[in-house]
């Protein structure tokens, strides 16, 4: 939606302030290469384990954790619609490749988007995952 000045508004509050407090500057030195492996798939635990009270590595290892599990998702979805449409000869054969496709560059452009982001001392949500991590009581 837009307003008079061409600008979004929004119908409610949209927050963009980092939900973590201050995260000091020796949790990111620190913490950026742990923040970075977070974001490869099943590698978000070491963060996790590694560093629990770091904020930074915290915050990246939930949206990793996260994305991790998106994944999983995904992939058992595509082996249903594999076992179903798939059995369809031609339209199965394309729907299962456009799906694999769509959600293979998604999941490399977050993945690489987190860790690019992990490793400049950034600490920003990604898009539709961000908010689920930031509810996690990990």
């Amino acid at each position: 939606m837009l307003d008079a000045s061409r600008s979004a508004c929004y119908p409610s509050h949209v927050p963009n302030e980092i939900p973590l407090g201050s995260i000091t500057e020796r949790e990111v030195v620190t913490g950026r290469a742990l923040a970075a492996v977070a974001y490869l798939p099943g590698l978000c635990f070491l963060g996790l384990l590694e560093a629990p009270r770091n904020r930074f590595v915290r915050f990246h290892a939930r949206q990793g954790l996260v994305l991790l599990a998106a994944e999983i998702t995904a992939w058992i979805a595509i082996a249903i619609v594999d076992a179903s449409l798939g059995r369809i000869p031609v339209l199965g054969l394309i729907a299962g490749a456009v799906l694999r496709l769509t959600l293979g560059i998604s999941f490399l452009a977050a993945t690489v988007y987190g860790i690019l982001k992990g490793m400049s001392g950034d600490v920003v949500r990604i898009p539709f995952l961000g908010d689920l991590a930031e509810r996690l009581e990990v």
